[in-house]
């Protein structure tokens, strides 16, 4: 499936889980990193895909994260709703920056794909090359997102109300 494709149902389900992800999000101590793991999750993986759709594994690591959490929160939310591919993308090329925990040092992460992409020349580096791959994935990653959405109901009660109130 397509980055671009993906079910009516689906897009429902997952626009209707964010709401309850970012329910709270306007109090002082909210934070996505105090959710609940399946909200965590569903916050992890949409917001990393979103941003790696729009400019790949480099934007991505270009620019600082809530918190700097480890990129592992990302990593292990994928694996949990089943997208191990793109998972593996992520952890694989977290790993190539020069430092244990590259989240927490924004200038090293541009210097290291700056270097990465003058070393690679007019070919595209690993992190370009694994980013392009995380879009191509994207459709099949929103499908596992959403089923892994319905297989949470406690955890989405927006969701839970909107599927029988729409029939979806």
């Amino acid at each position: 499936m397509l980055s671009h494709e993906i079910a009516k149902s689906d897009f429902d389900v997952i626009v209707w889980a964010s709401k309850d992800v970012f329910r709270n999000q306007d109090s002082p101590d909210w934070s996505p990193y105090l959710l609940p793991e399946p909200l965590l999750t569903v916050w992890a993986v949409e917001q990393a895909q979103g941003v790696i759709d729009n400019g790949g594994l480099g934007y991505f690591y270009e620019n600082d994260w809530p918190q700097n959490p480890p990129y592992s929160v990302f990593w292990d939310a994928f694996r949990r709703i089943g997208a191990s591919e793109a998972a593996q993308c992520i952890e694989t090329t977290a790993k190539l920056f020069p430092s244990e925990c590259p989240e927490l040092d924004f200038q090293m992460r541009r210097d290291y794909l700056n270097f990465s992409r003058d070393k690679a020349g007019s070919q595209p580096d690993e992190i370009d090359r694994l980013g392009w791959r995380i879009i191509d994935l994207g459709g099949s990653t929103s499908q596992l997102l959403a089923r892994y959405i319905r297989e949470h109901p406690d955890h989405f009660p927006t969701v839970t109300q909107n599927r029988t109130d729409s029939g979806v």
